[in-house]
């Protein structure tokens, strides 16, 4: 099953949508956006996302520990070469990629890449002033890596 996890995501990004349902639009993601921060030990991690305009939503991460230079990624929320809305991640030291949005609710977005090494699936939700992101994918032993972190809500969005 651990093999065919791959499979299954690329399978969902080629399932029809039910007849009359519309793409989301980057509009139906501004939940996101925000001022982010949380504390995992000595690490503070702090995700700004900005409003949706011109079609996007910029956003960038910084994870900041004591005597350690900080680690960056610039997020890019907006369409892919076919015009639906993906996840583009420019982390520093690392090539960019791209995650389809796979699942849209109020307060929910998935984003898979089955294709890329690891993540594979990116999951964000929120509730009320707390932010939930989940990443998930192939880890070394076969099983199914899985890291999470969680956000309050400190200011709003430019």
């Amino acid at each position: 099953m651990r093999a065919a996890l791959p499979f299954l995501f690329g399978l969902l990004l080629l399932l029809p949508r039910p007849a009359g349902a519309a793409d989301p639009g980057i509009d139906d993601l501004s939940w996101l956006s925000g001022q982010w921060v949380g504390q995992d030990g000595d690490r503070r991690i702090e995700e700004h996302y900005m409003r949706p305009a011109g079609g996007i939503i910029l956003g960038m991460s910084r994870t900041v520990r004591p005597g350690k230079p900080a680690q960056v990624e610039f997020i890019r929320i907006g369409p892919d070469a076919d015009g639906h809305l993906a996840y583009h991640a420019h982390p520093m030291g690392q090539s960019p990629a791209s995650f389809a949005l796979v699942e849209s609710a109020p307060g929910l977005a998935v984003f898979a890449n089955p294709q890329h090494d690891f993540p594979q699936k990116i999951t964000y939700r929120r509730a009320g002033d707390s932010l939930t992101a989940t990443i998930e994918g192939p880890g070394r032993d076969g099983s199914v890596k899985r890291l999470g972190w969680s956000w309050r809500l400190t200011g709003s969005a430019p």
